[in-house]
């Protein structure tokens, strides 16, 4: 190996995030070194996060990744709850299911970690990446003073040999967990909340006797464990996770044993029995909740996953927020290298997804204290139990909490529109449209995958009615295209009306490749009016960047222009 090696973006850390950011750079034609000091093929790394929500399974669709991911993980539909032995409904991870609307990926993914990472990285490496395993992160300085692009230099050595690499890179990317060396010697602080509370995670094959143990999830309120959780995982896999009680803390201390750990699981399934065939993994750990100062620095190094975020496992967020700071990165980041946004677009990335994760701390809090039986001090007055605040709780944040309801702050990339109802830095919807000639319908995602472009949407609405507008507005929207890089961005329009008018409709103004919106529901999600049309611009991660009218077409210029260097 040179001594010395060059590449657009060093990413230290070959775990989910890692491993993603990097396939996301590769589709758009960035380069990349992926460093990871476990060998992960080796490892036995079932356990840590496992279930995927609507948003995040959304993305990673758009990435061409959920087909492989489907045929691995348990799709799970349902969840139950049980109180006393008894079933009881409206609590618990059920009422995630009775509040999934607007999507139609309407279930969550289990699957864990080993797998997920399998197929990334298996993505990545069949468009050319190869990750560096057995290497780790010495250190690295940062140049801005150099005329040159590539002002990082880092040193890694291998694990076993030590040898040792420089690398010259435009940028460097902290995805190396909790413990991040990225983080620590970019001297970023890492404050935050220690907790009292400890809980236990183990999987492996089961039998119980819990009815409806299959559907995906179950939460049994245990008098005695907390809120205890059951999981359906691959491969016949289940996971039981439960809180060490103050009791069985004074009882175990730090000191708790596979043996004694699978008696307290039998023990928290209580009236239900349970039967341990093998265990795959387990693990005792403390729940802390910390959030980064900066996910940006020194306008050259990134922080992403638990690099910049740590939090309990109580909601699930841990995979989910990793795969949404990664996705919200990549293209970003690979915009900036190619030279069409400068690096301020950059600090959107830290401006959208740092108080995303504060969101995700604050709501963490409570939930790690109720998941473990304890009414936080802020609820001390509520006439709720621990078990019944966590219902609430969860009820009224679930939608930011399976990604659907996640929003970002007006900025240089997601301006206010000037039509329709879907504000700025939200997810555009999805929708199910036809293609011509087709019979089949396909979603409106599956037509904008994302490989870093921005997709401009024209609701041609019917065509009928707003030709002489479409024939104003396509000719300038084509022109826009000669203004802004190659392939930065790409055009859909979207007619209003049966694919099978498709031939008569022929001489209607359109550009890009043209679809039916045969039922009008694609217009209703986005508030389109079929008389008037609209044009909407969609960020290359989904989110909506801007909308106007068919008469404003110079808004759609302005917005670029806004933010994008010259072609």
């Amino acid at each position: 190996m040179a001594a010395e090696l060059k590449t657009d973006v060093l990413i230290v850390g070959g775990g989910p995030v890692g491993l993603l950011i990097a396939y996301g750079l590769a589709r758009q034609g960035v380069n990349s070194i992926v460093v990871e000091k476990h060998d992960k093929e080796q490892q036995a790394m079932y356990g840590r996060a496992t279930t995927l929500f609507p948003r995040t399974l959304e993305m990673l669709d758009q990435l061409e990744l959920l087909d492989e991911m489907n045929q691995i993980g348990f799709v799970a539909r349902n969840s139950v709850t049980y109180k006393d032995g008894k079933q009881v409904t409206s609590r618990g991870w059920h009422v995630m299911y009775e509040r999934m609307h607007g999507t139609f990926l309407d279930y969550c993914l289990n699957i864990r970690q080993k797998f997920s990472e399998t197929v990334y990285r298996d993505a990545y490496s069949r468009i050319g990446g190869k990750p560096f395993i057995g290497w780790k992160l010495e250190d690295f300085t940062v140049d801005n003073s150099t005329k040159e692009d590539f002002k990082v230099t880092s040193r890694l050595t291998q694990v076993n040999s030590g040898d040792a690499v420089t690398v010259k890179s435009q940028y460097i990317v902290g995805a190396d967990g909790g413990s991040s060396m990225v983080r620590l010697l970019a001297g970023i602080p890492f404050e935050g909340d220690r907790t009292n509370f400890e809980w236990v995670r183990i999987d492996g094959y089961f039998k119980t006797n819990m009815p409806n143990a299959d559907v995906g999830f179950a939460s049994i309120e245990s008098k005695s464990h907390g809120n205890v959780l059951w999981v359906q995982l691959d491969h016949g896999v289940k996971r039981i996770g439960f809180a060490m009680t103050e009791e069985m803390l004074a009882k175990y201390g730090n000191n708790l044993t596979e043996d004694q750990a699978v008696a307290e699981a039998i023990k928290s399934m209580e009236p239900f029995t349970l039967e341990i065939e093998k265990v795959e993994w387990w693990t005792l750990y403390s729940i802390n909740q910390k959030v980064a100062d900066a996910f940006f620095a020194n306008d050259r190094v990134l922080l992403a996953g638990d690099a910049c975020h740590t939090h309990s496992s109580g909601a699930a967020q841990g995979m989910n927020t990793g795969m949404h700071d990664a996705v919200n990165l990549a293209w970003k980041l690979g915009g900036v290298v190619k030279g069409w946004y400068g690096s301020e677009i950059l600090q959107t990335y830290e401006d959208e997804r740092r108080p995303a994760a504060q969101h995700l701390i604050e709501l963490d809090k409570a939930f790690s204290a109720t998941i473990s039986g304890t009414v936080p001090e802020k609820y001390k007055n509520s006439p709720l139990n621990a078990n019944e605040l966590l219902t609430k709780l969860f009820d009224e944040t679930i939608l930011f909490n399976i990604g659907l309801g996640i929003s970002y702050g007006e900025n240089a990339i997601s301006k206010a529109p000037s039509t329709g109802m879907i504000s700025a830095g939200r997810r555009g919807p999805d929708a199910l449209i036809m293609a011509p000639g087709s019979r089949v319908p396909v979603r409106l995602y599956q037509v904008t995958k994302n490989t870093g472009q921005w997709c401009i949407i024209v609701f041609a609405g019917r065509p009928d009615i707003t030709r002489d507008n479409l024939s104003r507005s396509v000719p300038k929207l084509e022109a826009l295209q000669s203004t802004l890089p190659t392939n930065m961005i790409r055009f859909i329009t979207l007619s209003a009306g049966s694919v099978d008018d498709g031939d008569s409709a022929f001489g209607n103004p359109r550009v890009g490749s043209i679809y039916y919106d045969q039922d009008r529901s694609a217009h209703e999600r986005y508030s389109i009016a079929t008389a008037k049309g609209a044009v909407v611009v969609l960020r290359p991660d989904g989110i909506l960047g801007y909308a106007t009218s068919l008469d404003d077409i110079d808004e759609v210029k302005d917005f670029f222009t806004g933010f994008v260097l010259s072609a």
